[in-house]
């Protein structure tokens, strides 16, 4: 299938800009008379009676795009970590999937399969369901346990964007007595899941203390902002389908040396040349890709809805034209679980090698004036978490949407011109190349991620089950 383009975005959130990616194809895609989540205020008023509201696999996938668009706001505006990000994303998936499950007769709950996920309460009240109104009040229950809430307008954003999402169903034709229903059951799939969010370990490794292991060859922090190490214990937080959060080794780095012409001196000297070579394509493709955690203090740094923000919205993307609400919600999930294990999994074994990054190594013993064309995020460096998390999600979007070209408008807002990929695949090769193109990886620790990201990916989908 070919790929398609996005509206033009104005300056605002990606709420916005996946409201232009609905259009058309989403309301032709909801069922005769239902109205769509976006009916203007001239719809007929709700009722306390009327007929049974249709069921996912007639329904538009906008509503679960418009949240994936909401949580990448929420997202930026908290300036997450990367794998906090991956986590917020992957619990507001799972919370969309199973808010809407009971009425998608081909599938199954992520219980049993999802690691300590116990069966959720049945929907009371089934056949008066909306499920684009359980939906929202689901995902927002669990994006209130997720968000830590550091930034003013989060809580506000996330209230108001529930309450009109409510209010457009009510006025697309919705009946009290459905809304209400809805509003119970979504927010009885909330409270189960935030239980079981609560019980991952996150809120163990929040605020430690972390001393960075001493040596040479050993990750320091790196400039221009020389802050702290990022999520440094995040290998306690629970799996969601891995049997730890080391299950996939990667290969580990090139044994270090400072020997000129040594394997470990050509991996250095690989992004201190490309940077040097580098086209104005290769400085398009690493800005693209950069999605790196910004920060609110200086020296300031942009923030992004980071890596995982990033795939999640080439999902929503790539859905939008083509999707019913079941294969949104399925698909969705399965990207944020993989999303989620891809940085799990990296962030282990990172702090596990604590490796240094290119620039400490080529300021040290080569050229001490050189700056990287993209910060260096703060954290180790092997392996990288663009060339883990890229593949997982592609590999399961392969796997649900098939081999399709797409393009990527995800940093519209940015001004950020759109990029065309001959498929998921291409698009994650670009997205671990961008890293050798900004200077922050070395070859080894994008091809090693490359690999561990596809592992990772294949288990995702060997060990979740959906359908029934």
């Amino acid at each position: 299938m070919g790929g398609f383009t996005m509206l033009p975005a104005r300056a605002v959130g990606r709420r916005d800009v996946l409201l232009g990616m609905v259009g058309a194809a989403a309301a032709a895609a909801l069922p005769l008379g239902s109205g769509s989540a976006w009916a203007s205020s001239s719809a007929a008023p709700a009722s306390t009676t009327g007929p049974a509201p249709a069921g996912p696999a007639r329904l538009g996938p906008d509503i679960a795009l418009q949240w994936i668009g909401t949580t990448y706001d929420l997202v930026l505006l908290e300036n997450l970590s990367p794998p906090a990000a991956a986590r917020a994303y992957a619990c507001a998936a799972v919370a969309m999937y199973e808010a809407v499950v009971a009425g998608m007769p081909s599938h199954r709950s992520l219980a049993g399969s999802l690691t300590d996920l116990d069966r959720l309460p049945p929907a009371l009240h089934l056949g008066q369901v909306d499920w684009p109104t359980a939906l929202s009040t689901a995902v927002a229950g669990v994006l209130r346990e997720v968000l830590p809430f550091r930034a003013p307008g989060t809580r506000p954003r996330l209230d108001t964007a529930e309450a009109d999402a409510v209010a457009a169903r009510r006025r697309a034709g919705v009946t009290d007595r459905s809304v209400r229903a809805s509003v119970t059951h979504g927010r009885a799939v909330a409270a189960h899941l935030v239980r079981w969010i609560r019980a991952d370990g996150h809120a163990g490794t929040v605020g430690r203390p972390y001393v960075p292991p001493v040596g040479e060859s050993l990750w320091v922090s790196t400039p221009p902002n020389h802050r702290p190490a990022i999520e440094p214990y995040w290998s306690e937080v629970r799996p969601m389908v891995l049997h730890s959060a080391w299950e996939v080794e990667p290969e580990p780095p090139v044994p270090f040396s400072t020997v000129v012409g040594s394997p470990f001196h050509q991996q250095a000297m690989a992004p201190y040349l490309q940077s040097k070579a580098n086209t104005d394509e290769h400085r398009a493709i690493a800005q693209f890709w950069t999605d790196n955690p910004g920060s609110f203090e200086p020296p300031l740094g942009r923030p992004t809805g980071l890596p995982s923000g990033h795939w999640m919205s080439i999902a929503a993307q790539t859905l939008a034209p083509r999707a019913r609400l079941d294969l949104a919600v399925e698909t969705l999930a399965l990207t944020g679980i993989a999303l989620h294990e891809a940085f799990l999994n990296c962030w282990a074994w990172k702090y596990h090698y604590s490796l240094l990054r290119p620039v400490t190594y080529i300021n040290r013993y080569v050229d001490p004036t050189w700056v990287t064309t993209v910060n260096s995020p703060q954290f180790p460096e092997h392996t990288s978490g663009h060339s883990v998390a890229s593949p997982a999600a592609a590999a399961v979007l392969t796997a649900q949407l098939g081999s399709v070209a797409f393009v990527d408008d995800t940093h519209a807002a940015r001004s950020l011109p759109a990029r065309r990929f001959s498929s998921f695949d291409d698009a994650a090769r670009e997205a671990a190349r961008s890293r050798l193109y900004g200077g922050i990886h070395f070859p080894h620790a994008i091809d090693a991620g490359l690999v561990q990201g596809r592992q990772v990916g294949a288990l995702v989908l060997d060990r979740v089950r959906l359908r029934a």
